[in-house]
């Protein structure tokens, strides 16, 4: 088992700051959406970019098994909210990846990758709402 933490304290009724592995402080707040600013962290897009930077991470850890060399990888995600019966929620979140490879060849490879990276991301198989995940090869 693994515990992950961080600390949250709040200098107002709105915004506050948080820390975490030893980080420095960050400010956190509603988004500009919400009435908060847009020069802030909110956690709804923490949460969007926790799932796009752990399937990052996966996807490297088995192009890296794969023996696929990755030349660049870009991806961009974006969250869906929508008012339910139970309130806001994420109902959706849409994650497209552009990744080079050093060899054409290995393209072949990237859609067992893609759905080994699905199967074992952490964060995306522990929300409630469905994660799209799509990898495109350039070139």
């Amino acid at each position: 088992m693994e515990i992950f933490k961080n600390t949250v304290f709040a200098s107002d009724g709105k915004t506050g700051k948080t820390s975490m592995s030893g980080m420095s402080e960050t400010q956190v707040g509603p988004p500009a959406q919400y009435g908060g600013s847009s020069d802030q962290l909110n956690p709804e897009e923490l949460l969007v970019a926790a799932v796009n930077s752990c399937l990052m991470i996966v996807f490297f850890h088995f192009a890296d098994k794969s023996q696929v060399d990755v030349l660049s990888y870009t991806s961009e995600a974006e969250g869906k909210v929508e008012k339910t019966k139970n309130g806001l929620r994420f109902t959706n979140v849409d994650v497209v990846a552009k990744v080079s490879l050093a060899d054409a060849d290995s393209a072949q490879k990237i859609r067992e990758i893609t759905q080994l990276t699905e199967k074992y991301c952490l964060v995306s198989n522990s929300l409630a709402c469905h994660v799209q995940y799509n990898v495109q090869v350039d070139g």
